[in-house]
């Protein structure tokens, strides 16, 4: 049981303390148990006189030691539900005393309230009374009278917030104690024992090992008793981590998604962190993030229900809980079984979202890795309309082939906020400076290759490796290209109006690179040869150009004004990267170009 911040008297005392009985009652059982071990130990120390009654009595002399330690643990258990019963109680009693203190201020401040406004009502008419010289003095010891009601109203409410806070605090106080009992016992010392063991942990495999075969709750516990475990284990290897997963369904029962007990065990403990473990299988990171994604709406809908219940929240409050609930409907396709929404990373503290299209387990022939570009944020991906995905989306569907395409955003981009509700992206003028950042840009491609890297770590591309295609749109190639500096290689890169390249980047004698663009306002700037210096996919020899006539550039007359021109050119720079009906025909040129290079590849 856990601790609600809105309510910390929740649950039925009742039945924690017929629990308490219940643990109690199973001592004798037990008791009887161990009489019965020790008497048949006994028995065949001074009567089975061969080498496999001496196993016996040992594995008697076993059981008993175990039966003591399960006795000693289920007693302690037994009380410690009890005075946790007790404490839910006085907890249950002073909760009430504060929801009646509250109602009687919320009635007093309303009251007060209403009245008051009608005063001022009758103030503002300025009625011409005997002794009244001004709209203040029209009952103006009533008025003041009502005024300080409200204040001291208000300040009760405070005061019960203050205290009911402390009812939270107590609670968790008491979940925790609770906690500690329930897993001190020497039945469950293991997790002791394991505690001990993280805390000289220095490597990542020893950190991966230690938490091998723990429950979720074991692992929930080791995590907040040992921070660095998370630390560590976040910087293994891709393929140590693979070989470590594996390792964990050896000679075990899988499930229907082909899961061991131990592997679920891990998900559901710790879904945060293997959501965003490289390394980690796919169909893993997908299921974990699921778990991850309702508790984010759990914890969403605390929000909206605290932000609802103030009496003074502005517009701004009600787009934060607008916001929400776009984002709560995005997430609950993530939670659902099976997922409409596979989600390979999910990391709403660390602005880190990948949305995985396709099925991993075909095996597809074709992976994409689509990166978007400046002012990328992570409410992108749950727009009302569009969306960041849409073009991965038709890929996905339209290539004809088994492809899977991860729709990436790893980490902040530029000119993004970093927050994901509300949003509070950058200003136009920095984002754009930041754009053109090579220190920024290799920052992410560094992640982007980690990223590959972990991909490359399943089994898949060992045994029937697909062909793999980077595409990016404005910044997002620049993020692309960095990624081939820090070691990432793709059969095939693909420019959606990109951006450029970092100065140190040089194209892959085995990879094809292609630019597809409009006459747009990105074009426009790079033509000054400010945008990375000129090392942009339409100057540069690796790079075959296709530039298309948008249906604005065709509407432009010889005489049609700059701001006209402008205005077609900055919508062009956004229409190559959707599924708009006028740029059907520059993704079909996409497909041609993946599909000429395959047909090469098979020669």
């Amino acid at each position: 049981m856990s601790a609600h911040d809105g309510d910390p008297g929740r649950g039925d005392v009742g039945e924690i303390e017929r629990l308490a009985r219940r643990r109690r009652e199973k001592v004798d059982d037990l008791d009887l148990g161990r009489h019965h071990a020790v008497r048949c130990g006994e028995w065949a120390a001074t009567s089975w006189q061969a080498e496999s009654g001496r196993a016996f009595v040992a594995e008697a002399e076993a059981i008993v030691r175990e039966l003591d330690v399960l006795l000693s643990t289920v007693d302690e258990h037994g009380a410690a539900l009890e005075g946790y019963a007790r404490e839910l109680d006085d907890i249950r009693a002073a909760q009430a005393v504060l929801e009646r203190a509250r109602s009687r201020a919320e009635e007093a401040r309303d009251q007060s309230s209403a009245t008051l406004v009608v005063l001022e009502a009758e103030a503002e008419l300025q009625i011409d009374l005997p002794g009244i010289s001004a709209t203040a003095d029209h009952r103006r010891l009533e008025r003041a009278r009502l005024a300080r009601e409200i204040d001291d109203a208000v300040a009760d409410l405070g005061a019960v917030g203050r205290r009911w806070a402390e009812l939270v605090d107590r609670r968790h106080a008491a979940d925790h104690r609770l906690i500690s009992a329930l897993h001190g016992g020497g039945a469950v010392g293991a997790l002791e024992d394991r505690a001990e063991a993280a805390r000289h942990v220095r490597s990542p495999e020893d950190a991966l090992r230690v938490v091998s075969g723990t429950t979720p709750f074991e692992l929930v516990a080791l995590l907040e008793e040992v921070p660095l475990l998370a630390v560590l284990i976040g910087r293994a290897s891709p393929e140590a981590v693979q070989e470590w997963w594996e390792s964990l369904a050896v000679g075990a029962a899988v499930d229907a998604d082909g899961f061991s007990a131990a592997q679920l065990a891990l998900l559901a403990g710790a879904p945060g962190l293997l959501g965003t473990l490289d390394g980690l299988p796919p169909g893993a990171r997908v299921r974990a993030n699921g778990l991850a994604a309702r508790r984010q709406i759990a914890e969403n809908e605390r929000t909206i229900a605290g932000v609802l219940a103030d009496p003074v929240r502005d517009v701004a409050m009600d787009g934060l809980v607008e916001a929400l609930r776009r984002e709560n409907a995005y997430l609950a396709r993530a939670a659902a079984l099976p997922p409409a929404v596979q989600l390979y990373t999910y990391d709403r503290v660390g602005d880190r979202i990948v949305e995985m299209i396709g099925d991993w387990e075909a095996p597809p022939e074709r992976v994409y890795t689509y990166v978007p570009g400046t002012f990328s944020e992570m409410e992108d991906f749950w727009a009302v309309e569009g969306g960041v995905q849409e073009v991965g989306r038709w890929l996905e569907h339209g290539d004809e082939v088994d492809s899977v395409v991860f729709v990436y955003k790893d980490g902040r981009f530029p000119g993004g906020g970093g927050v994901v509700a509300p949003t509070e992206t950058m200003g136009f003028a920095r984002g754009i400076l930041e754009a053109n950042d090579p220190d920024l840009a290799h920052e992410s491609g560094n992640r982007l290759a980690s990223f590959q890297r972990g991909l490359h770590a399943d089994p898949l591309f060992s045994s029937a490796p697909p062909t793999e295609v980077a595409i990016g749109h404005s910044w997002g190639l620049a993020d692309v290209l960095a990624s081939e500096v820090a070691g990432a290689q793709y059969d095939h890169v693909v420019s959606l109006a990109g951006a450029g390249a970092v100065d140190d980047w040089q194209p892959d004698p085995e990879t094809e690179y292609d630019s597809l663009r409009y006459w747009d306002t990105l074009g426009l700037a790079q033509a000054t040869g400010t945008v990375y210096a000129g090392r942009n996919p339409q100057s540069m020899v690796a790079f075959e150009d296709h530039v298309s006539e948008s249906d604005g550039d065709r509407a432009l007359g010889w005489d049609s004004s700059v701001s006209a021109r402008l205005d077609v050119m900055s919508a062009n720079h956004g229409l190559i990267a959707s599924t708009a009906e006028e740029n059907q025909d520059t993704l079909g040129d996409l497909l041609g170009e993946l599909r000429s290079i395959d047909t090469w590849d098979d020669r």
